[in-house]
């Protein structure tokens, strides 16, 4: 298959080299592309049962979260609005009828802030829903992406103990001050803003899935009264960790609604081997294909 191109105009005029889709899997709801950028540089997106795409912030991520493939080759920089714009026009160009975006693929978005906020603009032109997924640093930038006209923000939390965050997201805020700062920025937000912000827990064997993990997790989202997604984990080649077996990720499931939480297990499209969080890749400056 030739590739995909799209290229885009700089605010400066000047034309921006093409962002190229390269064909990566396709499964029953998922379809993963990689996308070459104009410098070499590589990194991927995936589209969702056809109708939302998960499009890459950066070229790696300085987050280092040890589950996760996009930051396992470390950080090389962040990418500019037209290849954000670009991932999203060359997937159209394939035939992709796009309701949705997410900036939940390779990179931290709140280290792209920018380029980021842009991207929302862009989006409402084009009347697609922006979602965002965030470590939830700088705890700044996410104050302000509290309060944005997004489709959605999910804070990815992964813990309830502060040496269990330390090891799931080793570059993030601390739970601490991640939750004071929730706790006093749900106060001030709409209803509706409310509906459209999650807790994520993604849950690894032998790390973050005991009963008292989960409890103190639980204590720590209670008090904020938003949504959690539950997530399943898909084995990346780059990480030693491991899924849990599916009755511990039922009883999990259990225990946090016990708590009076409102959660979410993963969609089947989430479950597919090519649309698991921290499953997507980035390479720096690589060879163009």
């Amino acid at each position: 298959m030739k590739p995909i191109q799209y290229a885009s105009e700089s605010d400066a005029g000047a034309t921006a080299e093409p962002v190229r889709l390269l064909p990566a899997a396709r499964s029953t709801f998922n379809e993963r592309w990689l996308v070459a950028l104009g410098d070499g540089s590589r990194v991927e997106c995936v589209a969702y049962r056809g109708d939302t795409l998960c499009i890459s912030s950066q070229v790696g991520c300085a987050v280092a979260c040890p589950f996760c493939a996009s930051g396992s080759r470390g950080y090389a920089r962040g990418l500019a609005l037209e290849e954000l714009i670009g991932q999203v026009e060359a997937v159209r160009a394939c035939g992709y009828a796009l309701k949705r975006v997410t900036l939940s693929g390779v990179g931290e978005p709140l280290h792209n802030h920018a380029a980021a906020l842009a991207l929302l603009d862009w989006c409402r032109t084009q009347r697609l829903g922006l979602s965002v997924t965030t470590s939830g640093g700088p705890l700044a930038r996410l104050a302000e992406w509290l309060h944005a006209p997004h489709n959605g923000l999910t804070i990815s939390v992964h813990a309830g103990s502060e040496p269990v965050r330390a090891r799931m997201v080793p570059k993030g805020p601390a739970l601490e001050p991640l939750f004071e700062l929730l706790e006093r920025e749900v106060r001030r937000m709409t209803q509706r803003r409310r509906r459209k912000t999650a807790l994520a827990y993604l849950m690894c064997e032998g790390v973050n899935d005991s009963p008292a993990e989960l409890t103190q997790f639980a204590q720590r989202a209670a008090v904020l009264d938003l949504p959690v997604h539950l997530y399943a984990y898909n084995e990346v080649p780059t990480s030693q960790f491991k899924p849990v077996a599916r009755a511990d990720y039922e009883r999990a499931h259990a225990q946090l609604v016990a708590a009076g939480l409102t959660v979410r297990m993963s969609s089947q499209a989430r479950i597919e081997s090519n649309g698991g969080c921290g499953s997507l890749v980035a390479v720096a400056r690589g060879p163009r294909a």
